[in-house]
């Protein structure tokens, strides 16, 4: 299923390039007479896939449009049309050009000109300070700017997603398939996606929720984790005193706009967005620091917020819908992630 959005953005070390696709659109910038092309962007993915989640918020903190292809987790025929031997999400076409892998993809984004405009223009704009409170270190002064630099390459940044892989998208699968009811629910999804059959979500819902069920179960051995909603609630708690600063700071930046540390963080959160596991260990939660990250909302889509109309960067605020993965190497069992 192709999807167009409209929406609202983890740098590695090796540094990829695209080829410009003649076919597309240009946007016309105020301080010169220049033009910069849109890039045109198709994001193959699971729904409950973290790190897909992570590419989502990038696009859309950039203000940048793109298409989604769900892919059946049993058979990804959609991804067999693609060239290579590369059969895991997500997998991204800008420009017609294939990027596999979520930090692939948010580091080839990152050099787009098209994107570095757009970020450089929302944190130049006065209007994304009018809601947002000042931290406990800085103030919204020209210091509290954000910078490509600092928005890529600070050692708090590169802590915060290096985190995101390894630590927190790890625990995401056992935490939303807990159980064999839990799993099922996770692939509710599938009832949306237009392409699949009725056959196909039935195997999907079904064979689907009980190989990520078993898949859960060794993740859980390998890691060692006995009880996973403490495991997550943990990491939470790790980023919310290391990160937030015990939640004096809205984003690790600390600054009034969010790094890619935050945005790393905010797209694997997503992944537990209208599950049980979003209930237990985040909503209920609390804490006073919660009304410190109420702001700066990013509205990424109803298909990635199910219904919901917005969550916080930080621990979510009371939002809604999504889901899990490993780190490099991707996932095991039938769901295959970046």
């Amino acid at each position: 299923m192709i999807r167009r959005i409209a929406s609202l953005t983890l740098p590695t070390t090796r540094r990829l390039r695209i080829t410009p696709s003649s076919h597309s659109r240009s946007h016309s910038t105020t301080s010169t007479s220049k033009t910069i092309d849109i890039p045109s962007v198709t994001l193959y993915q699971y729904q409950i896939c973290p790190f897909c989640n992570k590419a989502k918020a990038l696009l859309s903190y950039a203000g940048v449009e793109y298409e989604t292809v769900e892919v059946n987790p049993l058979t990804k025929a959609e991804l067999k049309e693609l060239p290579g031997d590369y059969r895991k999400v997500p997998i991204a076409k800008i420009n017609n050009e294939q990027i596999n892998g979520s930090d692939e993809i948010m580091q080839t984004l990152l050099q787009n000109k098209f994107v570095t405009h757009k970020l450089t223009e929302r944190w130049s704009s006065s209007n994304n300070k009018t809601n947002i409170q000042p931290t406990t270190t800085t103030s919204n002064t020209a210091d509290d700017r954000m910078t490509m630099t600092q928005f890529t390459s600070t050692d708090e940044t590169n802590k915060w997603t290096t985190f995101a892989n390894d630590d927190l998208a790890p625990i995401v699968y056992p935490n939303i398939c807990r159980s064999l009811s839990e799993s099922y629910a996770a692939f509710g999804y599938v009832d949306d996606v237009q392409s699949f059959s009725m056959t196909q979500k039935l195997l999907v819902k079904n064979v689907g929720a009980l190989a990520m069920y078993l898949a859960a179960s060794r993740i859980k051995a390998k890691r060692n984790i006995t009880d996973e909603r403490e495991a997550l609630h943990k990491a939470l708690s790790q980023w919310e005193n290391e990160g937030l600063h015990g939640g004096t700071q809205t984003f690790s930046s600390g600054l009034s706009h969010p790094n890619m540390g935050d945005i790393a963080m905010f797209g694997t959160l997503v992944s537990v967005q209208g599950l049980e596991a979003h209930v237990d260990a985040v909503v209920n939660r609390g804490g006073g620091y919660m009304d410190g990250m109420s702001v700066c909302t990013m509205k990424l889509g109803d298909d990635l917020f199910c219904g919901y109309d917005s969550i916080c960067l930080g621990v979510i605020c009371n939002g809604g819908g999504s889901s899990g993965g490993s780190s490099s190497g991707g996932g095991s069992g039938v769901m295959e992630v970046d």
